[in-house]
């Protein structure tokens, strides 16, 4: 009972591992995707305020990429 309660663990353990790490991704190719439209906004010289609103990114965020 105790091996197949570990094996059940490992399972479940890997199953909610392949879940986070989607998810986790997911963000994290939003945020890249806001980053890249804010820089070409950027080159643009588009007002900061409008960047902002489009994006969602903060104005620091935004002078980061500056």
């Amino acid at each position: 009972a105790r091996e197949e309660g570990k094996r059940k663990g490992k399972i479940e353990g890997k199953r909610e591992g392949k879940i986070e790490g989607k998810i986790e991704g997911k963000i994290e190719g939003k945020i890249e995707g806001k980053i890249e439209i804010a820089k070409n906004m950027l080159q643009k010289e588009m007002d900061l305020s409008l960047i902002k609103e489009i994006t969602g990114l903060s104005e620091e965020e935004i002078n980061q990429l500056k």
